[in-house]
């Protein structure tokens, strides 16, 4: 047997003689609602019934219908909910949610038009099969089940349906794209082809005249200046470890160039804005001098007196670069570092994440303390929170351990002895 159901209890408050009672709508708010009823039997009366009446015009909703309000920020009960809980949805997420609902879920009518309270598992798992036969990709399928599974769960959690039909449902599996970790004399080698690409653009841009008729610079005069940049982020982004967002977000007075400390505060969290790194776990790291010194060369390139409040890795005015601006950089220049045979022409996946998966590999390889590791990536696990509370109590041995990390780094990736310039261009 089911759970009995439950009903809100009426009140009559001291300056009436009618039942009132509240409610949580198909909104995700809070609504009072009057029973026009003095006693309370009746008023338990009119409850039960209003209540079987909104449950009733639920289990007629369609898929579709019911769904309608779902992966909006202002409308969503499994977003408002969680939010009110104090767990973590970002608006990315919702977005890209919404976007599978409108183009691939609710334009199966087989699925979106069943009434939501009519649905089976396998109702699902047909929606599956015709995804995977239509020629969707394995791993975009798995996230519009995924998104139509968070409806049910939320609808179940509501006592909008009785059972979740979305439950036991699982991803099918498929062969992921691994990230791929370059060796420590790649990472070198790419380092120095850095150096050699820049040099290569500022020469093209001696002499060359703007492409319009008044503009104060030339496109090559402005790839020189943006090479500088492109650098000293690839370099921090090796060298460092630090998420994509993290860099992002990375401001001037957060990094001492003299001494290296850096601090990692905040983390762009694309439509949520800025905001505290994954776990809300700010930390200090050490810059090895491999980036430390591109950071102060694409500082010395900027006019006048930079204020600490713009973005290190942003435009020459200091205005933050984009999640695509950051990605098509290093993809842009992993191309050309292949097309050049600095590095060889393989699978490997080089992105963003890809270089914090180079530093742990390398790191802990190099024989760097795996707890060290954990604490400079800003990893949350018991280990690295253990170290966290001992070092926040020593904060002059912290700060030594983590020097030491960026000591470690400069030695991994130096450049390949012996090697020419001409030899990584």
């Amino acid at each position: 047997m089911g759970a009995k159901k439950k009903y809100p209890e009426p009140y009559r408050r001291e300056d009436s003689k009618v039942y009132y009672f509240v409610y949580t709508g198909k909104d995700g708010k809070r609504h009072k609602q009057s029973t026009g009823e003095t006693g309370k039997e009746k008023a338990r009366e009119f409850i039960r019934s209003f209540m079987d009446k909104q449950d009733a015009k639920s289990s007629q909703l369609t898929f579709a219908e019911y769904a309608a309000s779902y992966y909006l920020p202002e409308t969503c009960p499994h977003f408002i909910r969680y939010r009110q809980e104090g767990k973590s949805i970002g608006l990315n997420h919702l977005r890209t949610c919404r976007s599978l609902l409108e183009k691939h879920i609710l334009t199966d009518a087989a699925f979106s038009n069943t009434p939501v309270a009519e649905l089976r598992r396998g109702d699902l798992l047909d929606f599956r099969s015709r995804m995977l036969k239509s020629g969707m990709g394995t791993n975009t399928v798995n996230k519009c089940v995924s998104a139509i599974k968070t409806i049910l769960s939320e609808a179940c959690f509501r006592d909008d349906i009785d059972s979740n039909p979305g439950a036991q449902v699982g991803n099918i599996k498929y062969e992921k794209k691994e990230r791929g970790v370059l060796a420590p004399e790649e990472v070198g080698k790419l380092l120095a082809f850095l150096s050699v690409r820049t040099e290569r653009l500022q020469r093209l841009a001696v002499g060359a005249e703007p492409v319009k008729p008044g503009a104060k610079t030339s496109r090559k005069a402005m790839n020189a200046t943006l090479a500088l940049r492109d650098e000293a982020m690839i370099a921090f982004l090796f060298c460092t470890g630090v998420r994509a967002g993290e860099l992002r977000a990375l401001r001037w007075s957060s990094v001492d160039l003299k001494t290296g400390r850096c601090r990692i505060i905040e983390a762009d969290k694309g439509l949520d804005g800025l905001g505290k790194p994954k776990w809300d776990k700010t930390r200090d790291i050490f810059i090895a001098r491999l980036a430390l010194d591109r950071i102060q060369t694409w500082k010395d390139s900027l006019a006048g007196p930079v204020p600490g409040d713009h973005f290190i890795f942003g435009t020459p005015d200091g205005e933050r670069i984009g999640y695509e601006g950051l990605h098509n950089v290093l993809e842009a220049i992993i191309e050309e570092a292949r097309e050049e045979d600095v590095l060889p022409e393989d699978e490997r996946w080089i992105s963003c994440h890809a270089a914090r998966h180079t530093l742990n590999t390398n790191l802990l390889a190099a024989g760097v303390a795996p707890l060290l590791v954990q604490s400079f990536l800003g990893w949350s696990s018991t280990e690295a929170r253990i170290l966290t509370r001992v070092q926040e109590a020593y904060t002059h041995l912290s700060l030594l351990r983590v020097d030491d990390v960026a000591k470690a780094v400069d030695q991994m990736y130096a450049p390949p002895k012996g090697a020419t310039k001409s030899e990584l261009a």
